[in-house]
């Protein structure tokens, strides 16, 4: 009997309550907090309920057991649940396992009669291009209606929507501001209205020049002159949905807003911040956000999201539209 006990506590030896069940997910967790406490925007994020939670089961045991393709896929769904957007875990292995392959053209344009052109944008790529193709093949005057669809448009560059905007308005485009890192480390709070009166505006719009004004300055503003360029003459109508995100958010907001155009469908993520990767290893990046973001009169767009004037469901925003709006 004396044997057996012997036995018994030299195999539990082994074990205990702080054995690691996963070093390489512990290891990769570890590079995750790392790369979000050097780089978020705003570091304050870290110290919220909402983070602490997402942490704390992020290194919980159910995590720790599950495989590569659970967790990326946990990661995912739990990291709604923090207080800010644009966080997110990217793997070759399981990008390349569900990749869905669709090559369907980013920007394209139909005429759906005499009288209405439709213009649906799928992602804003850095490459401004294939929207000013669009635009220029629709016209000032050609068609009485234009319908921008921008449902299941996650964002991307803010090039094409710059394009996109001087196309429907010669007015003068407050775009907002983008506040860095070393904005909150310094002043530890939102901008204010007066803050934002001195901020320095952005003059290269594109996707270099934006990228050199984060690196150079704590914040900075984005308003696009006015101009005397020819512009769309007809009715504009914008079809979002939830997940109608980040480089979207404003330029639906500044149409309804200004009056622009109508806004149909249910209201948009609440994703609107500036976000960068960070490589981990050879497998993973790191997406966070590098820059806060607030409209031009101070409100934040990210979990707020825009609200329509005409709430209807994503899959009836087409059809409400050409039955209901356009008489």
């Amino acid at each position: 009997m004396k044997t057996l006990v012997l036995l018994w506590i030299s195999c539990c030896s082994f074990w205990s309550p702080n054995t690691v069940i996963n070093p390489e997910r512990e290891q990769l967790l570890d590079k995750i907090f790392q790369l979000l406490e050097e780089n978020i925007a705003n570091p304050y994020w870290l110290e919220t309920d909402s983070f602490i939670e997402f942490k704390e089961d992020l290194y919980s045991d159910k995590v720790m057991e599950m495989s590569e393709d659970e967790f990326i896929q946990y990661f995912k769904e739990v990291r709604h649940n923090l207080d800010f957007s644009h966080i997110d875990l990217r793997s070759k292995k399981y990008n390349n396992k569900y990749r869905t392959g669709n090559n369907d053209p980013v920007i394209e344009w139909k005429a759906l009669n005499s009288k209405t052109a439709y213009l649906r944008v799928r992602t804003f790529v850095t490459d401004a291009s294939p929207m000013v193709k669009a635009l220029s093949e629709i016209g000032m005057d050609q068609y009485e209606n234009l319908i921008i669809d921008l449902r299941d448009n996650g964002g991307g560059s803010l090039d094409a929507p710059v394009v996109l905007g001087r196309f429907l308005t010669q007015e003068s485009i407050d775009a907002g501001v983008y506040l860095n890192r070393s904005w909150f480390e310094k002043n530890k709070r939102a901008a204010t209205a007066e803050d934002i009166k001195s901020f320095p505006f952005l003059t290269d719009f594109t996707f270099k020049g934006i990228s050199k004004m984060y690196s150079s300055t704590d914040a900075f503003r984005m308003v696009l002159p006015p101009h005397n360029q020819p512009v769309y003459q007809g009715k504009v109508y914008v079809l979002i949905n939830s997940n109608t995100a980040s480089a979207c958010e404003p330029l639906i907001d500044l149409v309804q807003n200004k009056g622009i155009g109508t806004i149909i469908g249910p209201p948009s993520a609440g994703n609107m911040l500036s976000g960068a990767s960070f490589k981990i290893d050879d497998n993973y990046q790191l997406f966070l956000p590098i820059a806060d973001y607030q409209t031009g009169d101070g409100r934040r767009l990210d979990k707020v999201g825009v609200i329509p004037k005409h709430r209807v469901r994503s899959e009836e925003a087409l059809d409400y539209v050409l039955t209901e709006l356009i008489k």
